[in-house]
């Protein structure tokens, strides 16, 4: 057995490095995707393009302005003097959000009435105009706080600035750098997108050239010809795991808290599930495009589901319940532990688990559907 094994890898290996510009292919698309995504793929908000209409154009007005542009979340792309001027910018895309100050603004906060400022946001993007309304809701009140505290201090009452505060302690992302989150997830991605059609597509090519047929004759069987199909793609998955893994680390600066043999480990766990899922699909499928689509069709709702791009707990019910039989889940929740928490195998065997369970269910039916095929 192991000499049949043996042929079938080096056969693999060699059909493999023989194709110098597939090799290259391989090595050179991961990296560029992480460099292209890892910048790209971005939770963080910042220089949202902000309108402005001044009716009052005083000193307290302007004061109210500057908060919103020394704050680092807001740009002043436009200041207009007429209210429908507004909307030229936000229909265009031009803005984000706009801030309206009425006439007699200073006055009102002179005179101790409640002064009212307008913003409008472009509620397209609901995200961008949700983190907009609570960044901007923050600047209004902590200048609205300001005010009450100076108009009280100049009628000789002392007022505490904080009766009740906080200390807000982040663990694991101090900065909050969404790219610290983001980057392991796009690793996880680019191993899934890159290992499906390895194993699929090459499979279904050799079916089409007649190889396959050639190989039914000899003595060896499907579960020599899955293992021998298998071992190689762990090794090219293997080697993107270090490349991309260094580029993570070194161009990005993300931080492996957690154990390297740990993360190793896994992503074996995770290499050979999606190798499996590869040879599953070409076991179903009869020509390379056919591959291809169903490879895609599968590889789409992995990356939906998993957490990648939106959070578990925000999808409906049933969904959440669909994305425990997702592999890219796991793993992902595995790298971002690894990375992020510095946590184990002591927190994350369920993860380790599952994808053990999903790996040999999937090689498990790929050789008896190859074997009845």
């Amino acid at each position: 057995m192991l000499r049949r094994l043996r042929f079938i890898v080096n056969k693999e290996m060699t059909q493999t490095f023989r194709d110098r510009a597939t090799f290259r292919i391989m090595v050179l698309t991961p990296v560029l995707q992480l460099l292209i995504y890892g910048y790209v793929v971005t939770t963080d908000i910042r220089l949202i393009p902000t309108v402005l209409c001044d009716h009052d154009r005083s000193q307290a007005s302007r004061q109210l302005v500057q908060r919103f542009t020394t704050s680092g979340y807001f740009e002043l792309v436009a200041e207009v003097d007429a209210e429908g001027q507004i909307d030229t910018y936000l229909d265009r895309g031009l803005g984000t959000m706009a801030i309206l100050i009425p006439p007699r603004y200073s006055e009102q906060l002179d005179t101790g009435r409640t002064a009212r400022v307008q913003l409008l946001f472009d509620g397209s993007n609901s995200n961008r105009a949700t983190l907009a309304q609570t960044y901007a809701s923050s600047i209004i009140a902590e200048a609205g706080f300001e005010v009450v505290f100076e108009r009280f201090s100049r009628m000789g009452v002392r007022v505490e600035k904080a009766l009740l505060d906080t200390e807000p302690r982040i663990w694991y992302n101090p900065e909050l750098k969404s790219l610290h989150y983001m980057v392991p997830g796009v690793i996880c991605a680019l191993l899934l997108q890159l290992l499906v059609p390895l194993t699929s597509l090459g499979i279904v090519r050799e079916r089409e050239r007649g190889t396959i047929e050639q190989l039914r004759v000899t003595p060896i069987r499907p579960t020599e010809l899955i293992l021998g199909k298998t071992l190689p793609g762990v090794v090219i998955g293997y080697f993107n795991v270090f490349v991309i893994l260094l580029v993570g680390r070194f161009w990005f600066g993300i931080p492996l808290k957690g154990s390297l043999l740990t993360l190793l480990f896994t992503s074996g766990l995770f290499i050979i599930s999606a190798l499996a899922l590869g040879i599953f699909i070409s076991t179903i499928t009869a020509t390379q495009e056919q591959a291809m689509f169903t490879g895609q069709f599968l590889i789409v709702p992995n990356l939906l589901l998993s957490g990648f791009m939106f959070p578990i707990s925000s999808m409906p019910q049933p969904m959440q319940y669909l994305t425990y039989l997702i592999p890219l889940r796991y793993f992902l929740e595995i790298v971002r532990g690894i990375f992020l928490k510095g946590v184990g195998l002591d927190v994350l065997w369920p993860q380790a688990l599952a994808l053990i369970v999903f790996g040999s269910a999937m090689l498990a039916l790929s050789i008896r559907r190859f074997g009845r095929n």
